[in-house]
């Protein structure tokens, strides 16, 4: 649905992107992380037509961005870290004005826009004014907005900034819902914790490029059942752990230390635990043994620690 091949953009001083490549297939919703600067705001604005790149090509739902980028707007709903708002409008008044922006007629129309008062939580409101709404209300109303005329894909940079926890956890519900509804989804965000909770998908961006080594970093609540990553602290020899694993078709050690190790285990947390019962019978004493895998934070503090000067 998102096809991206080493686009590159230039600044004056700087570049923007410097040979990024995304894929992001029909019905995934895939997080964009990366430090400030690294390129991930400029990626969104070129695949909502914003802006153009200087090299490279980008495909949205089978339309090339830049050769042909009306129906790609048609295909899109975007939401840019700061969302202009008109203050003086009712929240009616408002869907009203982008379903005539997005050209939407008679019975559609009117469908589209009581279908995002819904959507949103706002139908009893719908005639209070926008400036009265809270900042999480806010943002539920800037993303009914962006869905008004069915877009296929939903561009998303920073949607949770400034949100309190509470309206947090209601845009992810939110998005969750669009998930299963089956819509193509690419958000970018500095919350952590957040993409954990709703993406299947992170891919790292740093300096305007792919981070190879996790540009396809699948999160342990979504992976299948093909593998397990356990992290093992234990006192005694690492042979007896190197050993256990010897017999194990599929099994590797994907980090080792004194006293510690992260494996990979075919099959699910069921294994481990026979893996476990074994590592005990051989005498091995585990102070700790977690199969959850390297969390998304660790991850990124670990990929980005190694990148800082």
């Amino acid at each position: 649905m998102i096809e991206v091949q080493q686009l590159r953009k230039y600044y004056r001083r700087s570049r923007g992107l410097d040979g990024f490549s995304l894929q992001v297939s029909r019905g995934e919703l895939v997080g964009l992380v990366g430090p400030n600067g690294a390129g991930k705001t400029t990626l969104i604005k070129i695949l909502a037509t914003l802006i153009k790149s200087d090299e490279g090509s980008a495909v949205v739902a089978g339309h090339d961005v830049f050769s042909d980028p009306r129906p790609v707007r048609a295909s899109v709903g975007y939401l840019p870290d700061v969302a202009g708002i008109y203050q003086d409008m009712r929240i009616q008044e408002y869907l009203e004005f982008f379903a005539d922006a997005f050209r939407l007629e008679g019975a559609v129309r009117s469908r589209a826009i009581q279908q995002a008062l819904e959507r949103s939580g706002l139908a009893d409101r719908r005639t209070d004014f926008v400036e009265h709404l809270s900042l999480g209300w806010k943002q539920r109303l800037h993303l009914v907005k962006c869905l008004l005329h069915s877009p296929a894909v939903l561009l998303l940079d920073e949607p949770a900034t400034g949100l309190d926890p509470l309206a947090r956890i209601a845009l992810r519900e939110q998005l969750k819902h669009l998930r299963d509804e089956g819509l193509t989804i690419l958000i970018a965000s500095h919350i952590l914790s957040d993409l954990e909770d709703i993406c299947s998908r992170i891919v790292f961006i740093a300096d305007g490029k792919n981070i190879r080594e996790d540009s396809d970093f699948a999160l342990p609540a979504t992976q299948q059942a093909a593998s397990v990553d356990c992290e093992i602290r234990y006192l005694g020899p690492r042979d007896t752990v190197t050993g256990a694993l010897a017999g194990i078709p599929g099994a590797r050690i994907l980090e080792a230390s004194e006293g510690y190790c992260r494996i990979s285990l075919p099959g699910t947390a069921h294994e481990s635990s026979d893996f476990l019962r074994n590592l005990l019978a051989l005498g091995l004493t585990i102070t700790s043994f977690d199969t959850r895998g390297l969390g998304l934070e660790a991850k990124y503090r670990r990929t980005f620690e190694r990148k800082a000067p």
